[in-house]
C-alpha cells in the first residue's frame, strides 16, 4: 500500500502545478501522520479486539464442550448401574469410555492447544481452575473404575455398584460446578478486555478527528485534483454508479455497464464482475431447485463465503437424496421379498422364490440356497438362481468344506473379493473358478442353523445392498424353520395314515381268510353228518342181512349169494371208512390252520393297538415340542405387534404381524392334526342328544352373516325340518362351520345357502345341504379334497390359503355319526355338500351312547334330604357315578353343605321342584337322558330357572350349555378344590342376587330404547329402567347397584361410550355390560368394546335372540367371571395391575423365560427366574413372592414333583402355582391340578390370558 501511494503522490506531482507542490506535499506528510497515528490506535483496538477470538471465545467453547462431555458420561454411567445386562453392557460400557476419553480430550485441549493452537490460559486464575478441575476429575475416573467392575459382577455385586455411585454423585456435583464458575470467570476476562477496546477504540476516534479537522483546510486544496482521482476509479460518473449499486442492491441483474477499454480496476469493473457472478450463482441455484445435484458453484476466490455455503447446501441435498434413494430402494426389496414368499409354500419353492428374487433385486450373477439336514450335518442344494451345476461344483456340503460349509460352522458371513489372477480357484457354491465377489450368508433361527445363502457378483455390492443381505437372511431363518416344520409335520401324517391303511388292508385280508376257513369248517361239518347218516344206513342194512341170513339158512345158494353181497357191502364200508377218516384228518389240519391264523390274527391286532399307541405318544410328544418354540414365537410377536413402547413401527410392525400370524397357523395346524388322529384312534366319544333345527339356523345365519356381508356375498339359511333330530352337536356343528367357511371364502361373488330337511324313504333321511356359487371342483378332484393336507389343485392353496384337513376331519366326524357326505359340484358353477345322517329317534340319545351298568338308586339315607332345614345351604348332584357322589358328599359335610343325591335325570327334576336347592351340580351323561335335556327342562320351568346350575361332566367343554343358562362347566376328573371353586359359584350368584339391586339399566342414545328391551326380554328379569346420559342417568345409579346396563352406542362417539362403561365398572365393579350397536362397529372399535365386556350385540334379524340369550346368561353369571382379561389389566394403577407383586418364573428353556419375563414386567411386575424345580425351590427359601408360574416338563426336579414339595412345606404352600404345560389333554391338565397347581395355561400361552392370570393370582389362593 505505501509503494503504490507513492507511486501515485508522484503522478500527481507531474500533472499538478508546479506552485501547489509545497501545499500538496504538506498534506501529504500531514495524511501521512494521520495514517501513523490510525494505525497506532487501530493496533490497539485489534489486540484487545483479538484477544476474544484467540482465547475468550475457543476457551468457553473447550469449557462448554467439557461440561457436556461430563454431563453425558454421568448420565451414561447411571443407566449402566440401573440396567446392564447381556450385549447391551458391552455397548454401555463402550459409551463410557469414549465420554471419559471426551472429557480427558477436552482438559488437554484446555491445557495445550485448545485456543488456535495453544493453551487458553487468560491468567494464573484461569489456570488455577483448570488445576482444581484435574484434581477433582482424577478421584472422579478413578471411582468410575471401580464402578465398572462392579457392574460386571452382575446382580451380586448391584449393591457395591450403587454404594460407589453415591461415592461419585458427590464429586461429580463439585466437578459441575468448578467447569460453571470456569466458565463464568473466563466471560468476565472477555467482557473486561471487551470494555478496554471500546475505550482505546473512542480514544483513537477523538485523537483522528482532532488531527482531520487540522487537516480539512489542507485537503479542500487538493479538491479537484482529488475528485477527478475519484472519477476515475469509480470508471464513471458517481451517480451512474450510484445507480447501478442500487439495482445491484434489489437482485436486479440486468444492467449493462459500459466501461472505458483497458478499465480493470475501477469500481464499475468490479461491480461488473460481481453481477456476473451472482449471475452464474442464480443460474446454479436454479439448476439445484430443478434437482440438478451433480455440479458444484465454482468458487471466485478463496474467500467466497457464498459459493463455499452454496456448494456445501448441495452436498447436504446430496446426501440426503442417496438416503432417501436407499431406505425407498431397501422397502420396495423387503416388500417385493414378502410378496414373493407369500402363500402356503414348501421349503423348496420358498428356496427358489428367495434366492431369485433377491438375486434379481441385487444385480447377482448367480445364487444357490442351501438347507442344513441335522441327521447327516450336511447342506444340500434346495434353490438357485441362475445356477449351473459343473464340474461336480456341489449339491452337498459337509461343515466346514469350502466357503459354504466354513459359514456354516462359524455362522458368520464371509465375503470374498478375488483378482482374476488369483493363486488358487476358492470353492463356493456357485463357480469352481475364481469370482470377483461372493458373499456368503448363514441362515440361524433362534442359535440353529437352518441353512446358507450364497451369491456371486462380477461387481461388489454397495452399503446398502450389503444391509439388505444382513436383514433379509433372519426372515428367511424363520419362514425357512416354519415351511420345514410344516413339512415334517405332513410328511409324518401321511407316513401314519398309510401305516394305517396297510394295517387295515393286513385286517381284512385276515378277515376274509377267516370267513374261508369257517366256510371250509361248515362243509366238513356237512361231509361228516353225511357219513353218519352213511353209517347208520349201513347198520341197518346189516341187521337186515343177519335177519335175512336167518331166514335163509336152507338155502344155502341164496345164502352163498348173499355172504358174497355182503362181502362186498363190506368192502364197500372199509373204503367209506377210510374216506372218513382221510377227510378227518383234513378236518383237523383245516383247524389246525385256522387257530395259527387266528393267532396270527391276534398279534397283528395287538401290533395295530401297539403302533396307534406309539402313534398316539409321538403326536403327544411332538405337540410339546412344537408348542414350546411357538410359546416364545406367539407371544413374543403379540407384544411387539401390540406394544407402543417397544417402539416397533413401519416394516417391522409387519413382519411381526406376518410372524404372529403364521405362529397362529401353525397352532393351528397342530390341533387340526391332532384331532385327527384322536378319530383315527377311536378315542373320540359321540354324545349324542336332541338338537333344534331352528336354533341350529339361527346360530349359523348370525355366525357366518358378516363374513359373508363383508365379501359381498348373500347368505340363506332354510330350515324345512321345523322341528328337532338327534345327534352329536359337538361333531355336527365343527363339520357345518368348516363347510361353510369353506364356502364364503372360495366364493368370490354371488352367495351361499344352507338347507335343513328331511328325506322320507331314503336310507340316511336328515339331510344339511352347503351350496355355494364358488370356484367349484372338478370331478377328478373330488376324492383328493377328502384326503389330510390335499386340495384340488395346488393353486388353490397359494391363492386362498389352509392346510386341507378341514374337510378330512369333518368326513371323520360325519362317518362317526353314522353319515356321509356328498358332493355335487362343477367346475365355475359353484359346489354344494350334503351331509347325510341317519334318523334317530329322540328318546334313543343316551342308548346310542356306550353306558355302563344302571348302578343301584341312592338310598335317601345316604344323603342329607332327611335333616334339611329352612336356613340350610342345600346342593342338589345329579350324576350316576357312586364314588363321585361320596367325594362330593364328604367335602361339602365339611364345607357346612348339605347335599342331596339324584341318579338320574328324571329324579333330579323332582328333587329340585321338592327341595329348591341353592345351587346344582349336574351330570352330562345320565343313565335316562341327556344333561343338556335336564338342564332345558329346568331352565323352562319358571320355579326351577332361577336356580343355578354348574355343569361337572367327562365330556369336552361346550359352550352352547352356558348359552342354555349354565353358569360353569368343570371338566372331571376334578379335584376338591375345583369342586369347592364350582360351588362358591353357585351360591355367589345366589348371594348376587339377594344382596345386590335387581333389574337392567338402559342407556339411551338413540339406538334402542328401554320399552324396546323390556319388550324383548320380558317380566321375569325384574324392572326395566331407561335414561339417556345426564342427570337423570345419575339419579338412577344413585338409587341402586344395577346388575346389568345394556349401553345402546346409538349415533353418540365411541369414547364417551367407553367413558360410560369406564363409569359404571367404577361405581359397581360386578355389574354386567352388554353394548347395542346400530352398525358393525369395525375391527378397531369392536376391540376398544371388548376391553368391557365380550357382548357386543350388532342390530341385525338375530340381534332380539342374541339380546334375549346375553341378558338371561349375565343375570345368572357370577360377577367375578364377567370382567374380561383386558379390564381387569386394565385396572392397575397407571395401567400396571402388577405394580408391586413378585413373579417367580421356572422353566428350562430360555425362550420362555424371556418373553413371560418380559410381558408380565411390562406391566410393572418384579420377575426373578429359575430353571429347574430345585432352583425354584432354593430361591423361595431365600425370597417371598407373589406368584409362581411353574412349567411341568423340566430336567433334574420337574414341575409337578416341585408343586408337591411346595404343597409339603408349610411356609411355602400357601404361594398360588400357575402350571405351565406343553400338554393340553384333559387328562394331562387334571393330574397337573390333582398336583396341587392352582390353576393351568396350555403352550403356546396367550399374552392377555397370561397377564389376567397374573392378575388374578397375585391376590392370593382360595381358602
Amino acid at each position: 500500500m505505501k509503494a503504490s501511494a507513492m507511486l501515485g503522490g508522484m503522478d500527481m506531482m507531474r500533472t499538478v502545478a508546479a506552485k501547489m507542490a509545497a501545499l500538496t506535499l504538506t498534506a501529504l506528510l500531514g495524511l501521512a501522520t494521520v495514517t501513523a497515528v490510525n494505525h497506532f490506535q487501530t493496533e490497539r483496538v485489534y489486540d484487545g479486539a483479538n484477544f476474544g477470538n484467540v482465547n475468550a471465545a475457543p476457551s468457553l467453547v473447550v469449557l462448554d464442550e467439557m461440561r457436556r462431555s461430563f454431563l453425558q458420561l454421568a448420565v451414561h454411567l447411571s443407566r449402566h448401574v440401573h440396567s446392564y445386562a447381556g450385549e447391551s453392557t458391552q455397548e454401555s460400557e463402550r459409551q463410557l469410555k469414549a465420554g471419559r476419553q471426551a472429557v480427558f480430550d477436552a482438559i488437554n485441549k484446555y491445557d495445550i492447544d485448545g485456543c488456535l493452537g495453544t493453551n487458553c490460559y487468560a491468567d494464573n486464575t484461569d489456570k488455577a481452575f483448570l488445576e482444581k478441575e484435574k484434581v477433582v476429575w482424577a478421584k472422579y475416573d478413578s471411582i468410575v473404575d471401580d464402578i465398572l467392575k462392579a457392574a460386571r459382577g452382575g446382580k451380586a455385586e448391584e449393591a457395591t455398584a450403587r454404594s460407589l455411585m453415591l461415592e461419585a454423585d458427590p464429586l461429580a456435583n463439585e466437578l459441575h460446578e468448578l467447569i460453571t464458575k470456569h466458565i463464568a470467570y473466563n466471560v468476565d476476562v472477555a467482557r473486561d478486555f471487551t470494555a478496554k477496546a471500546v475505550v482505546v477504540k473512542s480514544d483513537a476516534l477523538y485523537i483522528t478527528l482532532g488531527i482531520g479537522a487540522a487537516m480539512v483546510l489542507l485537503i479542500g486544496g487538493m479538491g479537484f485534483g482529488t475528485a477527478r482521482s475519484i472519477i476515475r476509479q469509480l470508471g464513471g460518473d458517481p451517480e451512474v454508479a450510484a445507480g447501478v449499486a442500487a439495482r445491484f442492491a434489489t437482485g436486479d441483474l440486468t444492467e449493462r455497464i459500459e466501461l472505458r477499454p483497458g478499465d480493470t480496476d475501477s469500481v464499475m469493473a468490479r461491480i461488473k464482475t460481481m453481477i456476473a457472478a451472482m449471475e452464474r450463482l442464480a443460474s446454479r441455484a436454479e439448476a439445484i431447485g430443478k434437482g440438478d445435484l451433480e455440479q458444484e458453484v465454482q468458487l471466485s476466490s478463496e474467500h467466497d463465503r457464498l459459493g463455499k455455503a452454496l456448494n456445501e447446501m448441495i452436498r447436504l441435498l446430496r446426501a440426503g437424496k442417496l438416503e432417501d434413494e436407499r431406505r425407498n430402494w431397501l422397502k420396495d426389496g423387503y416388500a417385493q421379498l414378502s410378496s414373493s414368499l407369500s402363500g402356503d409354500l414348501s421349503s423348496e419353492q420358498l428356496a427358489d422364490s428367495a434366492v431369485a428374487m433377491i438375486g434379481r433385486y441385487l444385480g447377482a450373477g448367480r445364487g444357490v440356497f442351501y438347507r442344513y439336514v441335522e441327521a447327516s450335518e450336511q447342506l444340500e442344494l434346495i434353490g438357485s438362481y441362475m445356477y449351473t451345476e459343473r464340474n461336480r461344483i456341489g449339491a452337498r456340503y459337509a461343515l466346514g468344506e469350502g466357503a459354504v460349509g466354513q459359514v456354516a460352522r462359524e455362522r458368520k458371513p464371509i465375503i470374498l473379493a478375488v483378482a482374476d489372477d488369483g493363486p488358487a480357484p476358492i470353492v463356493t457354491g456357485t463357480v469352481q473358478q475364481t469370482p470377483r465377489y461372493t458373499y456368503t450368508y448363514p441362515l440361524v433361527h433362534e442359535k440353529e442353523l437352518v441353512g446358507v445363502l450364497e451369491l456371486a457378483s462380477m461387481v461388489g455390492f454397495d452399503e446398502r445392498r450389503v444391509e439388505f443381505l444382513n436383514n433379509v437372511t433372519t426372515l428367511l431363518s424363520s419362514l425357512l424353520f416354519v415351511a420345514d416344520q410344516r413339512a415334517h409335520i405332513r410328511k409324518l401324517l401321511l407316513a401314519s395314515e398309510a401305516g394305517e391303511k396297510e394295517m387295515r388292508a393286513q385286517s381284512e385280508q385276515l378277515r376274509a381268510a377267516n370267513d374261508q376257513m369257517l366256510e371250509q369248517q361248515r362243509q366238513l361239518q356237512q361231509r361228516t353228518e353225511q357219513l353218519q347218516e352213511n353209517n347208520a344206513r349201513m347198520e341197518e342194512q346189516q341187521q337186515q342181512l343177519q335177519q335175512q341170513t336167518e331166514e335163509l339158512q336152507q338155502s344155502n345158494a341164496q345164502m352163498e349169494e348173499q355172504q358174497q353181497q355182503l362181502q362186498q357191502q363190506a368192502e364197500e364200508m372199509q373204503q367209506t371208512n377210510a374216506q372218513m377218516e382221510e377227510q378227518q384228518q383234513q378236518l383237523q389240519q383245516q383247524n389246525a390252520d385256522l387257530q395259527e391264523s387266528r393267532r396270527l390274527q391276534e398279534i397283528r391286532t395287538q401290533q395295530l393297538d401297539q403302533a396307534s399307541k406309539y402313534k398316539s405318544e409321538f403326536l403327544s410328544n411332538m405337540s410339546h415340542e412344537l408348542r414350546t418354540p411357538l410359546n416364545s414365537i406367539i407371544l413374543l410377536s403379540k407384544m411387539m405387534c401390540s406394544d407402543d413402547s417397544v417402539g416397533v413401527s413401519g416394516e417391522a410392525h409387519k413382519w411381526a404381524q406376518v410372524i404372529h400370524r403364521s405362529g397362529q397357523d401353525l397352532l393351528r395346524l397342530i390341533n387340526d392334526v391332532l384331532d385327527l388322529s384322536k378319530v383315527e384312534a377311536g378315542r373320540m366319544d359321540v354324545h349324542l342328544a336332541p338338537v333344534a333345527s331352528a336354533q341350529v339356523c339361527a346360530d349359523l345365519q348370525g355366525m357366518f352373516e358378516h363374513m359373508a356381508r363383508d365379501k359381498g356375498l348373500s347368505l340363506t339359511v332354510t330350515d324345512q325340518l321345523q322341528g328337532d333330530f338327534v345327534s352329536d352337536w359337538d361333531k355336527l356343528s365343527q363339520v357345518l362351520r368348516n363347510l361353510l367357511a369353506n364356502a364364503v371364502k372360495f366364493t368370490r361373488e354371488g352367495g351361499v345357502s344352507f338347507t335343513i330337511n328331511r328325506r322320507p324313504g331314503a336310507a340316511l333321511p336328515l339331510c344339511l345341504s352347503v351350496r355355494d356359487t364358488g370356484i367349484g371342483i372338478a370331478v377328478d378332484k373330488r376324492a383328493v379334497i377328502f384326503e389330510a393336507f390335499q386340495q384340488a389343485d395346488g393353486s388353490t392353496s397359494r391363492e386362498f390359503g389352509g392346510t386341507g384337513l378341514g374337510l378330512t376331519i369333518s368326513q371323520r366326524f360325519v362317518q362317526m355319526l353314522g353319515g356321509v357326505i356328498e358332493l355335487n359340484s362343477e367346475p365355475g358353477q359353484g359346489s354344494e355338500f350334503m351331509v347325510l345322517l341317519p334318523e334317530v329317534a329322540a328318546g334313543a340319545g343316551a342308548e346310542a351312547l356306550p353306558v355302563s351298568a344302571p348302578a343301584p338308586a341312592v338310598a335317601p339315607q345316604a344323603d342329607d334330604r332327611a335333616q334339611l332345614g329352612p336356613d340350610d345351604l342345600v346342593i342338589l348332584l345329579v350324576d350316576d357315578d357312586e364314588a363321585f357322589c361320596l367325594s362330593v358328599l364328604t367335602m361339602n359335610r365339611r364345607l357346612g353343605y348339605k347335599t342331596v343325591l339324584a341318579r338320574t335325570g328324571a329324579e333330579g327334576l323332582t328333587l329340585a321342584a321338592r327341595h329348591k336347592p341353592r345351587g346344582i351340580l349336574l351330570d352330562l351323561s345320565l343313565p335316562d337322558m341327556d344333561g343338556s335335556e335336564v338342564l332345558h327342562q329346568l331352565k323352562s320351568r319358571p320355579e326351577l330357572a332361577p336356580i343355578p346350575v354348574h355343569i361337572v361332566s367327562s365330556r369336552d367343554r361346550d359352550d352352547a350349555l352356558l348359552l342354555q343358562g349354565a353358569i360353569g362347566f368343570l371338566q372331571k376328573p376334578a379335584n376338591d378344590m375345583l369342586l369347592e371353586r364350582a360351588e362358591v359359584a353357585l351360591l355367589g350368584a345366589v348371594a348376587r342376587v339377594a344382596a345386590g339391586g335387581s333389574g337392567i339399566l338402559v342407556i339411551e342414545n338413540g339406538g334402542i330404547t328401554g320399552a324396546e328391551v323390556g319388550a324383548i326380554i320380558g317380566s321375569g328379569h325384574g324392572p326395566v329402567q331407561a335414561a339417556a346420559p345426564g342427570p337423570a342417568l345419575d339419579a338412577l345409579l344413585q338409587q341402586q347397584r344395577w346388575p346389568l346396563a345394556v349401553i345402546d352406542l346409538g349415533r353418540a362417539p365411541l369414547q364417551s361410550s367407553l367413558d360410560l362403561a369406564a363409569r359404571l365398572r367404577d361405581a359397581n365393579p360386578g355389574i354386567a355390560l352388554v353394548f347395542y350397536a346400530i352398525d358393525n362397529p369395525g375391527d378397531v372399535d369392536s376391540a376398544a368394546l371388548r376391553r368391557w365386556s365380550e357382548c357386543v350385540i350388532v342390530k341385525t334379524g338375530q340381534a332380539d335372540r342374541r339380546l334375549l340369550e346375553n341378558v338371561e346368561r349375565f343375570l345368572r353369571a357370577v360377577p367375578q367371571q364377567r370382567s374380561t382379561p383386558a379390564a381387569k389389566i386394565a385396572s392397575g394403577r397407571d395401567g400396571k395391575p402388577l405394580n408391586g407383586k413378585h413373579i417367580l418364573v421356572v422353566d428350562d428353556d430360555p425362550r420362555n423365560l424371556f418373553v413371560m419375563t418380559a410381558a408380565l414386567e411390562r406391566h410393572g411386575a418384579k420377575i426373578s427366574n429359575a430353571v429347574n424345580g430345585r432352583r425354584a425351590l432354593d430361591l423361595l427359601r431365600e425370597q417371598r413372592v407373589d406368584l409362581i408360574l411353574m412349567d411341568i416338563m423340566m430336567p433334574e426336579m420337574d414341575g409337578m414333583q416341585a408343586i408337591a414339595a411346595l404343597r409339603a412345606d408349610s411356609t411355602l404352600s400357601s404361594i398360588p402355582v400357575v402350571a405351565i404345560s406343553a400338554k393340553a389333554s384333559p387328562a394331562d391338565m387334571a393330574d397337573i391340578l390333582a398336583s396341587g397347581a392352582d390353576d393351568y395355561l396350555s403352550k403356546p400361552v396367550d399374552y392377555d390370558v397370561l397377564v389376567a392370570k397374573a392378575v388374578k393370582w397375585c391376590g392370593g389362593r382360595v381358602s
